[in-house]
Parts: structure tokens; sequence; C-alpha cells
């Protein structure tokens, strides 16, 4: 007898998997347009990343104007993305409407290092990483407003995820790495509990009703066959369920959630092979 759906795993599909490195999905359908944005190398430039968007049959736009750019998130018609030039990191968003770039509200960008940008609405979420100390943080600030929250601190790794809607997510690592949603609102915090066997959950993406996608592993890349996991679905329980797995010897960075209007998630998410170069970008259809 077959599975539940709710329980099976989900077929992985390919979205972008040629000999480059692609990374950094990001995905959004409005008003009928797709969009989807990615991080890529080049043949010619193997150690050069830069980040592109695609909006329904136009031609691809190369996001970041100088060095390197890495994409973050994309709230039609506006993307996000972090641009890398002469050392300096720093935030930047594009406006597929008017093609125009511009920067983020005053107080965003510093001589810090800001990266992993996400934006949904009137929050932009991202992360930031001290030049001297190395202490990182994790903000989402408000784009109409003075309005931040400090969402974390700490010296070690801190990664932002997803803002969708009314949420927020992001990564926490101190020994063992732990995912954290945020019900914007209520300023209400949940880390997601995990089996007792588990040391790392990371890579999350959120959608506006507060479903969460993470990746789940033990110790070292691939460690324990890496797998999707997924939280607060319906009847979900308290440790999330498993809905793909990426096999031996493959790990993933980030995810990216895109509901459809049938009422099922797109989950996006960058996989690469552990002991090679490859980084192909693939998702699941969560229904």
């Amino acid at each position: 007898m077959a599975a539940p759906v709710a329980y099976a795993l989900l077929a992985q599909r390919p979205v972008k998997t040629t000999r480059l490195y692609e990374q950094l999905p990001a995905a959004q359908t409005s008003s009928g347009v797709r969009y989807f944005a990615w991080t890529q190398n080049s043949v010619a430039h193997p150690r050069r990343n830069n980040a592109f968007l695609k909006r329904g049959a136009e031609a691809r736009v190369k996001l970041n104007t100088v060095g390197h750019g890495y994409l973050g998130g994309i709230d039609a018609p506006l993307v996000v993305y972090q641009q890398v030039y002469r050392g300096q990191s720093n935030l930047k968003v594009y406006n597929a409407d008017t093609h125009a770039r511009s920067n983020p509200p005053a107080g965003v960008n510093t001589s810090d290092w800001e990266w992993e940008p996400s934006i949904s609405g009137d929050w932009l979420l991202y992360g930031r990483q001290d030049n001297q100390s190395n202490t990182q943080w994790v903000y989402l600030r408000s784009l109409s407003s003075t309005t931040e929250v400090k969402l974390d601190e700490g010296l070690a790794f801190r990664q932002a995820g997803q803002v969708n809607g009314d949420y927020a997510v992001w990564t926490r690592c101190d020994g063992a790495c732990d995912v954290v949603r945020r019900e914007i609102t209520a300023a209400a915090e949940t880390v997601l509990p995990k089996p007792a066997t588990t040391t790392y959950q990371y890579g999350a993406a959120v959608t506006s009703t507060g479903v969460v996608y993470v990746a789940r592993s033990g110790r070292g890349c691939g460690s324990g066959g890496v797998k999707i996991v997924r939280y607060f679905g319906p009847s979900e329980p308290a440790t999330g369920t498993v809905i793909a797995s990426l096999g031996t010897g493959r790990d993933m960075w980030s995810a990216y959630a895109r509901e459809n209007s049938d009422g099922s998630v797109d989950v996006f998410y960058d996989r690469y092979g552990c002991t090679s170069n490859v980084g192909d970008i693939y998702r699941v259809r969560d229904p």
C-alpha cells in the first residue's frame, strides 16, 4: 500500500543543472508571471559569481553591476541581492519594472559584511558580520520606517533565511545548529525541535502561513544522509516530517519557498556534492 502523500518522499526536480556552480535560488509568481533568480559562476571565471534574474519570457538580467553578486530574495517586482566589490559587501535592490537599482534604507549597509538578504512586504531580513570580531547578527528591518529588530547575535554562525509575510526564519549555530522561526507581529519565536540524534538543522525557508522547510544532517558535509524536513504543516509531528532525501555525499546551503495558486509549495534548494565542485538547483513540490 502506498504511503500517505504527506509522508511520502517527494521527487527532486532539476531546475539549474549545468556544468556551472549554481546556488542561492529564489522564486515567486506574481500576477501570473514567474520570477526566478539565482547565483552562478562561469566557465571563463569559475571563481567569480554573479546574481541573475529571469522574469517570464524576458531576457535574464545580471543584477550586480560590479564585483560578485549573490542572490537574496524576491517580492515582485523587487529583488534584493548582495554585491561584493573591493572587499566590501552590501545589499542592493533591483526593480524589475523600472530596471533601477537602489540601496536599502539608510543604516542597513555599513562597513561590515552584509549578506544573505530576503524581502517580503515591508520587511528586509539579512545577516551582518563584524569584520574585526567576527560577531554575526541577523536583523529584520522595515523598508518604510527606521524600525529594526535584532533577531540574533553570536560569535558562531548566524544565517538569515527567508522572510515571507508575517514570518521570518534563520539558522543559529552554537556547537549544534538550530532553525528559529519568528512570528513578526506577535514577536514570538520558536526553536524548531529536532530528534536527539540530529546535530544540524539549517538552510531554512518559510511560507506566508508559517510552514517551515529545513535541511537536517549529522556532523560533516552530507553526514547521515541530508534530509529536507517540513514543520508546522497540518497534523505535523513536533519534530517535523521528512519530505525528501538528498542521498549519500550531498548537502545543501539554502532553500526558498514559492507558494502556488493551487495551494502547493515549491521548495527550491541548492544541492552540491561533498567531494566534487558541483552545485545545482533543484526543487520539490509539496502538495
